[in-house]
């Protein structure tokens, strides 16, 4: 059986979309949690156990974290049937990147100009980033769905 079909048999079993606003960002919520455990565990596997370099394990477990995200949010999330598939995950990476940025200048400004330490900055920016994204995400990569 072909990929896409399994694909589209899944999408038939889930219920149609009655989402508000609250239920989308709780998906969202649990969506980057799976993400980014996805993102550590291959960092983990490549780093650890097939003796990557641990900053060329980081790239592409990050880049499989976004790719994990984005198909999860397009299917799950915001229930999105359109099949833009490369217009929509190129605004997805660059709202990914644009997340990243923006952690790297909150952990900084934490540490440098607020003495935080670096962790508690990062709890800052995950935060912010969050929302950061779910809204880039609603409004830019799903605006339609």
């Amino acid at each position: 059986m072909q990929l896409k079909t399994i694909l589209g048999k899944i999408e038939e079993k889930i219920p149609p979309p009655q989402f508000i606003f609250g239920e989308k960002i709780i998906v969202f919520f649990f969506i980057g949690i799976v993400s980014s455990l996805a993102d550590i565990g291959i960092l983990y596997l490549l780093t650890d156990e097939l003796g990557v370099w641990y900053l060329e394990s980081a790239a592409v477990s990050y880049c499989c974290g976004t790719v994990l995200s984005y198909w999860l949010n397009k299917h799950l999330t915001f229930r999105d049937s359109s099949r833009k598939y490369l217009s929509q995950f190129l605004l997805f990476a660059a709202i990914s990147i644009s997340s990243l940025l923006l952690t790297l200048c909150i952990i900084w400004v934490s540490v440098e100009i607020f003495s935080l330490s670096y962790l508690t900055g990062k709890v800052i920016a995950i935060i912010i980033a969050f929302f950061w994204n779910f809204t880039g995400q609603s409004r830019i990569t799903f605006k339609d769905s």
